[in-house]
This record gives structure tokens, C-alpha cells and sequence, in this order.
């Protein structure tokens, strides 16, 4: 479905009475078309003297229509962001952004609620297709030392900082470093910190037969 701001508008309102006891005042819902979220909260948060948050400020809910989602899942996706909003409008101290007390509330939500709620949206493989856009990716395809095989996309000023975890790292049997502007790899996140996404090679190779060996 595609979701109006209407239609957002009063499911806000139906599951603010439901899961937050109508605590959380309106904020503004807009429209997005953009492929790298599905829902997000922005906010400005104001600092004291000596850079501490002391309060959040001009809260805006953007939900993406690029994705054609159930109707249950863009609820949830709503929800998820709500979530977001309570801790932050709370001024919740949070371990991560999805951290301890996100997920207490987003599992008390599923159960009392029967919703779905999940910390991230699993793009489907007809989406991944979809974005075909060109940009620059840097590449590092690891063998693993259980005779897997890895690929991590690097944010670029990362690639320092990730070669030396993979160097040391006991998994990491051997690495191999490309660069290359397939949107195939659009489809994985660009890594700030080492992680390993293990791939079928006979998929992955004809993506590298055209990047260029760093």
C-alpha cells in the first residue's frame, strides 16, 4: 500500500492511545521517497553549556512510500518509530538506538498487541533490485577460516581501520580489497565498524569481474 499523511495521522493517534496511553503529542508526519529507510524520527536535541542533551526539540516522523509495503508491516514501521519518539521525547537513556529499553518495549508491544515489530525492515529481493543507482562502492571479500565466504562494504574512511581488524581477526583467513560502482552491492549496508555478510561466491563473482582490485 501506499500510505497517506492522513491515513498515518490516524493510525498515530489509534496506536498512541493503544500502546502509549495517548502520552505522545502530535508531531508533524511527512512523506518520503527515499530507498534508505523506511520509516525515521528526526529531531533537534538542544545542549547545555557543557554539550549535554538536556531536551529534544522539532520531532518530524518520515515514512518512505518507495517501498510497497502490507499494510501491517507500515504500521509497524509507524510503531517503530513511535517507539523512537517515547525514548527520546522521555528523554530515556537507551544503551544503543535499538538498545534495552527499545527492545523492552517493542517485545511488550508484540505480545499485549500481537504486532511484528522488529528493529529493522528486511528489504525483499524485488526492492534490492529496484535500486539501481551508481555509486561508489569499496569492497572487501574475506575467506573465512571456516571455508566461508564474506563481503563487507566499507564506508571509505573506515577501509584503514577495517583491513586492521580483518588482519587480526581469527576468522578472517585472507582478504581481498575492490572498488566497483555495481548497484548489486547496493543491497548491503556501507560498514562504519568490521562486519562479515557471508555470500554464495558463484553469486557474487560475476558482480567483481568488473571492480578493480585495490
Amino acid at each position: 500500500m501506499t500510505p497517506t499523511v492522513e491515513y498515518l495521522e490516524e493510525r498515530f493517534d489509534t496506536f498512541n492511545r493503544m500502546c502509549f496511553d495517548g502520552a505522545l503529542p502530535r508531531i508533524p508526519i511527512k512523506l518520503s521517497r527515499a530507498r534508505t529507510f523506511v520509516g525515521r524520527l528526526v529531531y533537534r536535541p538542544v545542549r547545555d553549556w557543557r554539550g549535554r542533551v538536556v531536551r529534544r526539540e522539532d520531532f518530524v516522523l518520515r515514512i518512505s512510500t518507495y517501498f510497497d509495503l502490507p499494510e501491517a508491516e507500515v504500521e509497524d514501521t509507524l510503531i517503530h518509530e513511535m517507539i523512537h519518539y517515547w525514548i527520546a521525547w522521555k528523554g530515556i537513556q537507551d544503551t544503543s538506538t535499538h538498545g534495552r529499553e527499545f527492545r523492552r518495549i517493542m517485545k511488550e508491544i508484540n505480545t499485549l498487541h500481537g504486532r511484528h515489530l522488529t528493529i529493522s525492515h528486511k528489504s525483499t529481493p524485488e526492492e534490492q533490485d529496484r535500486d539501481t543507482r551508481v555509486r561508489d562502492h569499496w569492497l572487501c571479500v574475506s575467506q573465512l577460516a571456516d571455508g566461508r565466504t564474506a563481503l563487507t562494504v566499507v564506508a571509505k574512511p573506515r577501509i584503514a581501520r577495517i583491513k586492521r581488524a580483518f588482519r587480526w581477526s581469527p576468522t578472517v583467513r585472507s582478504q581481498t580489497w575492490y572498488h566497483s560502482r555495481d548497484p548489486w552491492f547496493n543491497r548491503f549496508p556501507r560498514c562504519r565498524s568490521p562486519k562479515l555478510f557471508p555470500v554464495d561466491p558463484t553469486v557474487l563473482q560475476p558482480h567483481l569481474d568488473g571492480a578493480e582490485p585495490l
